[in-house]
């Protein structure tokens, strides 16, 4: 075992300050303000590791959160407690940079991993994960622990890499069937937007795991619920996948062997792999045929596999995000020997839709109506609600990088769809959205250069303008 998780009635396996056990939730619920504890066991990893990843499936209404810390225990010492940082769906999220004399923690440091290390080529043989839950005196709704999970290696041995298992996988699939392809929508990271497209792979590939389990997101959403501002970007393995439980899924980081990535897409999940590689034979990562670009650090999905008798091995099939076109991303087909080099940290997203369990928007879509102004060609005044939304002038600006008032603006024709192969099954995301004559005006309204959409609506188009503020709010007006 290198993957621990606590969920359902195993979540009551631990000291519980100020919370309580939903039965019908199956989570730990904060009493009551101000904050709430949850203190698991002291767990002793069966052999040595010397990288432990936490992840957490949290909902959190308002201004509400959680936050999520690991100590580890080395050469008979326990370290300093860990925070992965105080995370919500709706407030300004960052993991911070941390170390004592044994451990060093940081979601960047290592490449984007999020992970806690142990120091000086020692290792650790135990752990302990810790859990607050906060909420204000003026929220209503409390903020609620679904699952809690940890994963680890020790890449001091040299064959750590096949030695990553995930039993909870395996439990998944009784048998592996010779063939599996999930029917999962594929999405372009190159054609969102600009100011943030080329780098959203981690945003854009859980996107595409809910989509291809019957919740309908954005990578704008996605993008949003899962930044790191500390960073300034996404690619944090913990609040990617706490974006997803954040909508309802089960979903955690964990190293995984190619038997259990299997087991997962044989049970119907598809699976985010952190990868690098090149498509060429003379660069510093693994090559990868039928890539199409290189990369130092990237995410895809494998939604399925099968034999290849023509190359005597495993091909998986993959959407990769990397691809110029909706229809160039995938599903594209990597053979194992060149895939396991790339997937070389054996770190994937579980994403998994739970029985029962309603699907949720943690950025909540409004209906807006988008209204011209009287002798203003090509200004709007958004309404939500019926009260008119002010913009400020930067919003369009440090989407990334400063929180609340700033986002991102598209628009598309209803009938404008994106190129796919026959056999793919289409999203919300696969309209061709655009993104380029948009501006905000200094009173905060929209402006569309040259008047573009009365042209369009002179053509008997059906446009869609959409707003995501990165405080987590979605406006969409039909027009």
């Amino acid at each position: 075992m290198n993957t621990k998780l606590w969920k359902d009635s195993g979540l009551k396996n631990g000291r519980l300050s100020n919370l309580k056990y939903d039965e019908a939730r199956r989570a730990l619920v904060l009493a009551g303000p101000l904050e709430g504890v949850y203190l698991s066991e002291e767990f002793e990893t069966e052999e040595p590791f010397n990288d432990l990843v936490a992840s957490w499936n949290a909902l959190t209404p308002g201004k509400t959160e959680a936050e999520v810390y690991a100590r580890l225990r080395v050469d008979g010492r326990w370290s300093a407690w860990m925070s992965w940082g105080v995370w919500g769906a709706h407030i300004e999220r960052s993991c911070p940079d941390q170390e004592d004399d044994l451990v060093w923690a940081n979601s960047y440091r290592d490449g984007g991993d999020s992970s806690v290390n142990v120091k000086d080529g020692r290792t650790a043989d135990a752990f302990q994960l810790k859990t607050v839950l906060r909420a204000g005196t003026e929220e209503a709704r409390m903020p609620v622990l679904t699952l809690l999970a940890a994963t680890w290696k020790n890449t001091n041995d040299p064959d750590w890499q096949e030695k990553s298992e995930n039993p909870d996988s395996r439990e998944k699939a009784a048998e592996l069937p010779p063939r599996v392809h999930l029917d999962t929508p594929v999405i372009s990271q190159k054609r969102r937007d600009p100011d943030y497209g080329g780098v959203i792979c981690s945003a854009t590939s859980i996107a595409m795991q809910m989509c291809g389990q019957g919740l309908d997101v954005l990578p704008e959403e996605t993008t949003f619920l899962c930044n790191d501002y500390g960073f300034g970007g996404t690619g944090n393995w913990s609040y990617t996948v706490a974006c997803a439980g954040a909508c309802g899924f089960e979903s955690y980081a964990c190293y995984m062997s190619k038997e259990d990535l299997m087991a997962e897409l044989a049970a119907g999940y598809p699976v985010g792999l952190s990868v690098k590689y090149s498509w060429r034979d003379d660069f510093d990562v693994p090559q990868l045929d039928n890539a199409t670009v290189t990369t130092h650090g990237h995410l895809v999905v494998a939604t399925g596999y099968c034999f290849s008798e023509e190359l005597g091995e495993t091909v998986f099939y993959v959407n990769d995000p990397a691809g110029g076109f909706d229809v160039s991303s995938g599903p594209r087909e990597y053979r194992w020997s060149q895939l396991s080099k790339a997937w070389y940290r054996r770190m994937t997203y579980v994403c998994r839709k739970k029985e029962g369990t309603p699907l949720l928007r943690a950025v909540p879509r409004i209906e807006a109506q988008l209204v011209p102004e009287e002798g203003r060609p090509g200004v709007y005044t958004l309404l939500a609600e019926g009260k008119p939304v002010r913009f400020s002038i930067d919003f369009l600006r440090d989407k990334r990088k400063t929180f609340g008032g700033h986002g991102t603006m598209y628009w598309y024709c209803e009938d404008d769809f994106s190129e796919l192969t026959e056999q793919t099954k289409r999203c919300g995301a696969n309209y061709n959205f655009h993104y380029e004559g948009v501006l905000v005006t200094p009173d905060g309204k929209v402006w569309i250069e040259g008047d573009y959409f009365s042209r369009l609506k002179a053509k008997g188009k059906t446009i869609v303008f959409g707003a995501v503020d990165n405080s987590g709010v979605h406006y969409i007006a039909r027009i």
